[in-house]
């Protein structure tokens, strides 16, 4: 696969198949995760591939827990996920389709086929291991496997999943996030994003760089 296409269509699929993936595949995407920068070599990470069905059921049941608390904390209870708060009616409509595809998720979290519990210590800003969780997302479009990246677990039920998967508790390991994984039911294809111009400077803050760009320099 081009790495151009590559990049421009890894996007979050959160509803996937229930089809296994082949553990040639998990393995080469832990592979790909563990050759991303790390801050000076320390590798401070842990992957943990969960696939038996018992514990994803447990993994389910507190990620359902953990999403609960985020709704709640986070939107009041209101699982459009504020899209009636929004004004922009493309912008709503685009907050409506999140939210329905994120509850899709937390509703059939334990049905993926695999879960990555993502894991680090000595890494406070992440630096070392998001380029890691991206590399496996990389690796898994690849090979045609859709991936989501969610940290509500970690965020909102940590010590349950630590308890579920035995991690100890003693040694400073995080739950950075929990990357989702399966062969997707939509189709894959280039987010929209406002133009790069709108977001990119040159040399100093307020010089636009003029480049009118309308459309994404890779098409799909």
């Amino acid at each position: 696969m081009d790495v151009f296409e590559a990049l421009y269509t890894t996007r979050a699929m959160r509803r996937v198949k229930e089809d296994p993936i082949p553990e040639n595949i998990l393995i080469q995407m832990v592979d790909a995760a563990v050759r991303a920068p790390s801050g000076a070599n320390n590798q401070s990470w842990k992957f943990i591939i969960v696939t038996e069905p018992d514990v994803k059921n447990k993994l389910g049941d507190y990620y359902r827990e953990a999403w609960d608390i985020y709704i709640r904390d986070y939107y009041e209870n209101n699982p459009d996920m504020g899209a009636s708060k929004v004004l922009d009616e493309n912008k709503a409509k685009q907050v409506i389709r999140i939210s329905k595809s994120a509850t899709w998720l937390s509703e059939n979290f334990h049905k993926v086929p695999a879960q990555f519990v993502v894991l680090s210590r000595n890494d406070p800003t992440g630096s070392s291991i998001y380029p890691a969780i991206w590399n496996l997302m990389l690796a898994g479009r690849a090979h045609g496997i859709g991936t989501c990246l969610t940290t509500v677990l970690g965020m909102f039920n940590q010590e349950k999943a630590f308890e579920a998967l035995n991690i100890p508790v003693d040694k400073g390991w995080q739950i950075n996030a929990v990357v989702t994984a399966g062969y997707p039911l939509g189709k894959w294809g280039v987010a929209k994003r406002e133009p790069v111009e709108n977001v990119t400077f040159l040399n100093t803050w307020g010089n636009e760089p003029g480049w009118n760009l309308e459309e994404p320099l890779f098409n799909y």
